[in-house]
């Protein structure tokens, strides 16, 4: 039974990295469309977009790099 719970948890822990990767790929791919709409222009609102695009890059970074020590 301890085997199924611990294969059961590799599992979810796979899947999870697996969420990570999709979210830093998806973000990366926004941030590169941000910065070719900024390029030549000033928007407030999509500089803004970005730092939030950043932030969750950032953030999903951190989390698989917890993951991966773990």
């Amino acid at each position: 039974m301890k085997a199924k719970n611990t294969n059961h948890s590799k599992n979810k822990k796979k899947m999870f990295n697996e969420e990570i990767e999709m979210t830093l790929e998806c973000a990366v791919k926004i941030r590169k469309h941000l910065v070719r709409l900024l390029e030549g222009r000033s928007s407030d609102e999509l500089e803004s977009q970005l730092q939030y695009v950043n932030s969750l890059i950032m953030e999903a970074n951190s989390m698989q790099n917890e993951m991966l020590a773990a």
